[in-house]
């Protein structure tokens, strides 16, 4: 074999080789790490197409986000911004001041929870006119925070000090937040909810009658000795001499009318709820 030819089968065998470890290489080891590139690119791509959307909502999120806070925040009702009871009794002892309830006793019965809200359940006592207790309970409801009053109870006082009082409780349910993300909400009151006059069914009908404490003139007990244009000259109960105007108050009630012509006056008297009409003549 010729120096040559044999240089030639060297270099075809060492091609061969080189070209056959090439060969292996690239489809044994790096076609499948190419493949395995490939996946992890594609799977970086969709998430980046994923991050790359939210990016893209950001700002309108962050403006709804920030229109539904205001909106919270500037809402008509409002949740406690925690469990503590105190944060309720301040409120309503707030709400309470000047209304003239009188008596007023707070008192913390348990508190529950569920997700992110919980409610504290209280109990609440006391006296006071039943004008006032209306708009107390009023107030209460329609105020800011959300407040709920069951198994209201209300009993009147009948003795002659206490007409147009009654006793009453309640119970308070009030919603809190368990969400801290949100800012403390302002618990203001709102004086708007309040009447200026309530009826009170619970007023007796027929009353005690109040004693003569000021010791008025009492018509039933007097008598009527002179008429003079709008005046009335009665005897009282004493024996003293009383000179009354239409108008003028009496036991009772007052002097309502004058008639020259019949010598008579007439007395509207309140007993207790009965209207009665009293007419003395000049004698």
């Amino acid at each position: 074999m010729s120096y040559a030819l044999r240089n030639t089968i060297i270099l075809l065998l060492v091609f061969l080789l080189i070209t056959g470890g090439g060969y292996a290489y690239i489809t044994f080891v790096q076609q499948p790490e190419i493949e395995r590139l490939d996946a992890e690119v594609t799977e970086a791509q969709t998430k980046f197409s994923a991050k790359q959307q939210t990016a893209n909502q950001y700002e309108s999120l962050k403006r709804q986000f920030e229109s539904a806070q205001f909106y919270i925040q500037n809402f008509d009702k409002a949740m406690y911004p925690s469990s503590n009871e105190d944060e309720v009794f301040d409120f309503i002892n707030e709400l309470n001041t000047g209304s003239s309830v009188t008596d007023f006793a707070f008192t913390f019965v348990d508190s529950t929870s569920e997700g992110q809200f919980g409610v504290i359940n209280t109990s609440i006592t006391g006296t006071g006119s039943y004008s006032n207790l209306v708009n107390f309970i009023r107030k209460i409801e329609l105020s800011k925070p959300i407040n709920k009053i069951e198994g209201l109870s209300i009993s009147p006082i009948n003795n002659l000090e206490n007409y147009g009082r009654v006793n009453f409780n309640f119970s308070l349910n009030s919603f809190y937040s368990r969400d801290t993300t949100m800012q403390t909400p302002e618990l203001t009151v709102s004086n708007s909810a309040a009447l200026a006059s309530v009826y009170n069914p619970f007023f007796p009908l027929i009353r005690d009658i109040q004693p003569n404490e000021d010791n008025l003139t009492s018509v039933e007990s007097s008598e009527l000795v002179a008429l003079s244009g709008n005046r009335a000259f009665l005897v009282d109960q004493n024996g003293t001499m009383q000179r009354l105007q239409i108008g003028d108050s009496v036991y009772l009630g007052s002097l309502q009318s004058i008639n020259l012509e019949q010598q008579t006056a007439t007395f509207r008297l309140n007993k207790g709820g009965i209207i009665e009409r009293v007419t003395l003549e000049v004698q």
